[in-house]
């Protein structure tokens, strides 16, 4: 089996690379407040709070587990609360302990997913959830720095899988859309997290194709601002219904 990614590489640069827009989180976390209002909530892989810490501050009553003990640290000196380190395929919980539970952006670092999903059945009683940007297909410097180092060679699968593809092998139960949105965002300031190699699909990139890749790249796009449309959805699924995602055949 594949080893899991650890995120303690990005945990200094890791809100600032996948935080969204002000305004996209306060309308974001607007709707899951009043969904998650007197419910003892879960977290796993709650890493610095992006989620976890504006929830908690609403008043959610939310307990975060998250394996990677750099990130957990900053949550920490942020003011996350009520954090433990552990494995979420091996929670410290009891059985039926909160109402609600979810991941965000965690299950395609691990190729065991499944066994956090059978955690969360065992510790939860009503429900699951995760948060799933969708965003328009012209928003590509990433994508075209995928392509090329594909073109060089390098060929990378993720270990386990993207919460965005879980409504495709299980249909949820409940989904709270928001948005759409529109942004528009500087390319250098893409360019600069390719070129640090923020993202775990980098990280096993030889440095010679990342070099080049970068160089296209920047001939492209250097200087450029890029219109962007995107919208967030936030599905539920009911607890007992994620054994049948826990056994659905992966999509390649």
């Amino acid at each position: 089996m594949r080893a899991r990614l650890s995120f303690d590489r990005v945990a200094t640069v890791y809100d600032d690379t996948r935080g969204l827009p002000p305004k996209v989180l306060a309308r974001t976390l607007g709707l899951l407040t009043d969904e998650l209002h007197g419910k003892r909530v879960l977290d796993v892989g709650v890493g610095t709070g992006r989620y976890g810490l504006p929830l908690q501050k609403s008043g959610i009553r939310l307990v975060g587990a998250d394996i990677s003990r750099r990130m957990v640290e900053i949550g920490v000196a942020k003011g996350l609360r009520d954090v433990v380190l552990a494995d979420g395929a091996h929670l410290p919980f009891a059985a039926k302990s909160f109402d609600v539970a979810a991941t965000m952006h965690l299950l395609h670092l691990v190729p065991d997913w499944r066994e956090i999903l059978q955690e969360i059945v065992r510790v939860t009683q009503e429900s699951f959830f995760t948060i799933i940007e969708r965003t328009d297909a012209t928003w590509g410097v990433k994508r075209e720095y995928d392509d090329l180092v594909r073109q060089a060679g390098h060929s990378w699968k993720a270990p386990g899988i993207h919460e965005r593809d879980l409504p495709d092998l299980l249909r949820p139960d409940m989904v709270l859309p928001v948005g759409p949105f529109h942004e528009v965002v500087s390319a250098d300031g893409i360019l600069a997290e390719l070129s640090r190699r923020d993202y775990s699909s980098q990280w096993e990139v030889p440095e010679d194709v990342h070099r080049k890749a970068m160089g296209t790249l920047r001939e492209r796009w250097s200087g450029r601002e890029i219109p962007r449309e995107f919208t967030i959805e936030i599905p539920f699924w009911r607890v007992e219904r994620l054994l049948e995602l826990a056994a659905a055949p992966q999509t390649p």
